[in-house]
């Protein structure tokens, strides 16, 4: 999706509604608005603060908790994150800044929301392209092959429900469109066995994404997980999140 922050407001906003979900794609765009205006400020004033929730071009809102925030920040100022505690940085703001005193600098966007630039979902999807082997690209244009498992990467992470996806296999193309986007922490916890906190819904959810992932050889869970091993390598797998996306012939 082609998101854009459009403007900012409080996160108690009526007007507009919470957005659903956080893919790269708005977080792309909140990273780009934070860079453009110089703006720095902690968790607790997203949340609590007069200017400090962004609104999207799609008329919604996006809400994040204060360690949500604090990785945003993280990410627009472009801290190291070797140990994962980047986003305690920007966690909530000190009470030395929040008092007045220049302890650290605090930068807030202006009130206010150019609500002529709202546009409509479709409006604002985008087509990324793919490459498949020969056996599952037999499986998503014959319309039996429903999830495409990848990596959050840079090159994925933006895909949000909505887009649309150009599968390519040599001179072949079969055009799809994303109904859904499910995120794991890796493959494995996908193909894991059923957690002794997982609830029964979230568990047959999971084995219905792996059951439509399914292609050609790969007709089990570990063919499919092996599969997947062989593409990316351990490096990458430890590096990204893994991300289930549900997708639908586009001529349907």
């Amino acid at each position: 999706m082609k998101f854009e922050v459009i403007g900012w407001t409080y996160d108690t906003d009526r007007r507009f509604p919470d957005h659903k979900g956080d893919s790269g794609a708005v977080l792309r765009a909140v990273v780009k608005a934070l860079r453009a205006g110089g703006y720095k400020f902690g968790g607790n004033t997203h949340q609590d603060g007069a200017t400090g929730t962004p609104v999207l071009n799609d008329g919604t809102k996006m809400c994040y908790s204060w360690r949500g925030w604090g990785g945003v920040m993280a990410r627009a100022l472009n801290l190291p994150d070797k140990n994962g505690m980047a986003y305690m940085a920007w966690y909530m703001d000190t009470i030395e800044a929040m008092m007045g005193e220049k302890r650290r600098e605090i930068i807030l966007p202006p009130w206010g929301v150019d609500e002529k630039r709202i546009q409509k979902r479709a409006e604002l999807a985008e087509t990324f392209e793919m490459h498949l082997c020969p056996e599952a690209f037999e499986a998503v244009s014959a319309g039996k092959k429903t999830v495409e498992l990848r990596l959050n990467d840079e090159k994925h992470g933006c895909i949000c429900r909505g887009d649309f996806i150009e599968f390519l296999c040599g001179e072949r193309r079969c055009r799809v469109r994303v109904t859904r986007v499910d995120y794991f922490d890796g493959f494995g916890d996908l193909f894991e066995e059923r957690g002794r906190f997982e609830g029964e819904k979230t568990y047959r959810h999971r084995l219905a994404l792996v059951r439509r992932a399914r292609f050609g050889t790969c007709k089990t869970a570990q063919t499919l997980s092996d599969f997947l091993n062989s593409v990316y390598s351990e490096e990458r797998r430890k590096a990204y999140r893994a991300m289930a996306i549900s997708i639908k012939l586009a001529e349907e």
